[in-house]
């Protein structure tokens, strides 16, 4: 099953597995376990598939090759949902060993880094606005995204660890005067992660939460845990969401545009994501022996007049499987 990823409206509004490591072979030893990527084509050599411009409607079919691999097919996938201007290969402009596409409305770049890859999103929210966003109208998105080819369950999982280096460019209001409200206007970087039923037998089969670690926010150089239903535009999920408070996972803040290395283990907070979400009203069919993690998207949600800009290296989501 594929799962379309749409635009989280409520809170911001308020295959094969890459092995890390290998086992000890010593049968006199303790067997070590194997760390595990959740991420397919970690270097980015097949390429981005366009998703478009309008989310649960398919693009058709470009893709971008940042290091060439045309013609493969992309696991990854760049979503650019109520986007004036979208990306295009011809669009690639290489300088000084990166590989820049750009346009109006947004740049997209990226550099090898020995064994990381380097990956700019700019999102130019001025050249996309026509009037400050009104309720329940939609916003630009410039988001990484990836269904998970292997998708095991949070029993599975002895832990799960998110491993994340960036920092802010920048992010620079073009509003208005006078016209910035912090409950419709805004401009968020962040990683949402698919925590869903994988039981077919169940009723719940295929149901979700969205579980949110959220880098940056221009309306909070702090922020707290985030717990409600996704709403806020026609085509919210209307799934819950749980988003971590900064301090859960990192100290300082990317307002301060340095470089911020985390490497946190998420799997608690997903277990209290659950708890919650049962307390709410939702997924109260699914037991937790039933939930696994499926898909994640990364970058910005703009829903206000904002030019903003995040680099980042060495992401991943790495768990270690429960010992058998």
């Amino acid at each position: 099953m594929k799962l379309i990823f749409k635009a989280l409206g409520c809170m911001l509004l308020a295959a094969c597995s890459n092995k890390l490591n290998t086992a000890v072979v010593n049968e006199n030893e303790p067997e070590t376990l194997t760390a595990v990527s959740l991420f397919t084509d970690n270097h980015f050599e097949k390429g981005f598939f366009l998703k478009g411009d309008v989310s649960g409607i398919p693009s058709a079919g470009e893709s971008l090759y940042p290091f060439g691999g045309e013609g493969q097919k992309p696991v990854w996938e760049l979503a650019e949902w109520t986007s004036k201007y979208l990306l295009h290969q011809s669009n690639m402009v290489e300088k000084d060993g990166t590989k820049w596409y750009e346009n109006k409305g947004k740049l997209v770049s990226f550099k090898r880094e020995g064994k990381d890859t380097h990956i700019r999103l700019d999102v130019k929210a001025a050249a996309e606005y026509d009037h400050p966003r009104k309720n329940n109208e939609p916003w630009p998105h410039l988001l990484i995204e990836q269904e998970f080819p292997v998708k095991p369950l949070l029993k599975d999982m002895e832990n799960l660890f998110l491993h994340f280096e960036g920092r802010l460019i920048d992010c620079v209001s073009k509003m208005p005067a006078d016209t910035f409200d912090p409950g419709l206007h805004s401009a968020q970087f962040q990683v949402f992660i698919i925590v869903q039923n994988r039981n077919q037998q169940s009723p719940e089969y295929g149901d979700y939460l969205w579980f949110g670690v959220p880098f940056y926010d221009y309306r909070h150089k702090q922020q707290q845990v985030y717990a409600a239903r996704d709403v806020g535009k026609g085509d919210a999920t209307g799934k819950f969401i749980y988003s971590l408070g900064n301090a859960d996972y990192m100290k300082g803040s990317f307002h301060d545009k340095k470089w911020i290395k985390i490497e946190k283990d998420l799997k608690p907070f997903m277990l209290k994501a659950v708890t919650i979400a049962k307390e709410r009203g939702y997924l109260v069919g699914s037991s937790v022996e039933e939930l696994g993690v499926t898909g994640m998207n990364i970058g910005w949600e703009v829903p206000g007049i904002f030019d903003a800009g995040f680099e980042f290296k060495g992401f991943d989501l790495i768990y270690t499987p429960v010992k058998n």
